[in-house]
């Protein structure tokens, strides 16, 4: 049953700015945020345990203590999303409503200023650990890293460089803050609007986040396509495909692709798929690649859908949208039928199954898959599916691990002009002992950031 919709790849929180110190009380709203996921979250049971209890609650007492001194919007957004990190799933989060002109004017000249001396800026090029100078992966803003306690945050990214006419010298465009976690920081990031968003920061000695340092190799200078999909010859025995996204919007696109390489796929020894970067989308997207993938019968796990109020109302929206099938209403209908009958409970979304299909195409005969951290949800469901196959071979670095819970609902703040997404849907393979939430899909063949993946993958298809 193709049912994920509302996934997206990465943690974002895109804000409005709103003076809760006028209308809105953080302590409330973070009240409200963790009654909606002690309720109705999928896997609020299995992450809250006699083993995690205390440590849950200690967390979150901690937290409930700091939104007494929150004044600040995104402070406070970001406050509860460092709360809902415990959970470790990256399908859970926030969302907000983008600036309006005059908020985004107001926020602008607002922008929190930290001025260097040149002295400071050339020690801060040899500097250790955290502190630095980092360039964004589009070289369109170079940041210093300092260290700038407050209430909030440990660090600051202040501006040294920009290509963006918004941001300016001495501008503070990353907030960072220590997680729960070793090697991770969590923060704002502020838009080339200068709307703040939260994110993930994992740090290694040369990167923070996508941010690089100053002077340390960048990567194989491998230019990656920037379309939603696109398909081009290597060689007389290789051909290459990038797929960005299995977003139902996608899904025309990518089936056209592989109508229109037919010809060239049906004769081909050799295909590479890159997923990098791909987040996910719905499963009736990657349909029309299982067919050239396929060598026997593919078994699928099925999930099952925590039946609450909140979450059958959450559904209920489907059935209005356009872009669904009506097989498809049709089947979320029946779901539910089957929640309303089973409140309280999980019911099943989808069976599990094996597909079987009529025949093995005998081209292309070898299939390598790139993928990397960015790879989640409805990709890790396709690889689960494409690593049953005797064509593939999975090439990169390990992906996001976030699919054992989905299918998102949302639900609207009481005050501050937010939204909670939170997964419904848990999966079987959990009871199993195959889940993949914070491990990810590995890879057969590792590949590291130095080396230019299209060419190791085309090598090591063509070497035989």
């Amino acid at each position: 049953m193709n049912l994920k919709y509302l996934l997206f790849s990465f943690i974002c929180l895109f804000i409005s700015i709103r003076t809760i110190g006028q209308t809105c009380n953080c302590t409330d709203e973070f009240l409200y945020v963790k009654d909606q996921i002690t309720h109705n979250y999928a896997g609020f049971k299995d992450k809250v345990t006699t083993v995690t209890n205390v440590t849950y609650t200690t967390y979150t007492q901690r937290i409930l203590k700091e939104t007494k001194g929150i004044t600040s919007p995104h402070h406070c957004a970001l406050l509860i999303n460092d709360w809902l990190n415990f959970f470790k799933d990256r399908h859970i989060y926030f969302g907000g409503n983008p600036l309006s002109t005059v908020a985004l004017q107001k926020i602008v000249s607002e922008t929190e200023n930290i001025k260097f001396t040149k002295q400071q800026l050339d020690k801060l090029k040899h500097a250790k650990g955290i502190d630095g100078i980092y360039w964004s992966n589009d070289s369109a803003y170079r940041i210093a890293i300092i260290k700038s306690a407050n209430n909030f945050r440990d660090y600051a990214g202040v501006i040294t460089y920009s290509k963006i006419a918004s941001w300016k010298e001495g501008q503070v465009k990353l907030e960072l803050r220590k997680s729960n976690k070793e090697n991770e920081l969590i923060g704002i990031m502020y838009a080339a609007d200068h709307t703040p968003y939260g994110e993930i920061f994992a740090v290694t000695t040369n990167t923070l986040g996508t941010w690089q340092r100053e002077g340390t190799v960048r990567n194989s200078g491998e230019a990656l396509s920037t379309e939603s999909v696109a398909g081009r010859l290597l060689s007389e025995k290789t051909f290459y495909i990038k797929i960005r996204s299995f977003d139902q919007s996608n899904a025309a696109n990518i089936d056209s692709l592989f109508k229109t390489h037919k010809a060239v796929l049906d004769k081909i020894p050799n295909l590479i798929i890159d997923l990098r970067d791909n987040g996910g989308g719905s499963d009736f997207a990657y349909e029309p690649i299982t067919p050239y993938l396929y060598t026997d019968t593919i078994k699928k796990i099925g999930a099952d859908v925590l039946a609450t109020e909140r979450n059958i109302e959450g559904w209920k929206p489907l059935l209005k949208m356009d872009d669904i099938l009506a097989e498809q209403k049709k089947q979320i209908a029946g779901m539910i039928e089957s929640m309303e009958r089973g409140k309280g409970g999980f019911v099943s979304l989808d069976e599990d199954e094996k597909q079987v299909l009529d025949s093995i195409r005998p081209y292309p005969q070898k299939i390598a898959i790139l993928v990397n951290k960015g790879c989640g949800s409805t990709t890790e469901e396709f690889l689960l599916e494409a690593m049953q196959s005797k064509k593939v071979t999975v090439m990169g670095e390990a992906t996001a691990g976030v699919l054992d819970y989905a299918n998102m609902r949302e639900v609207a703040l009481p005050c501050m002009p937010y939204t909670l997404y939170y997964a419904t849907t848990r999966s079987r393979r959990i009871d199993m002992g195959k889940g993949i939430d914070n491990v990810g899909l590995q890879p057969a063949i590792k590949l590291n950031s130095s080396q230019n993946w299209i060419v190791e993958a085309q090598q090591y298809l063509e070497k035989k």
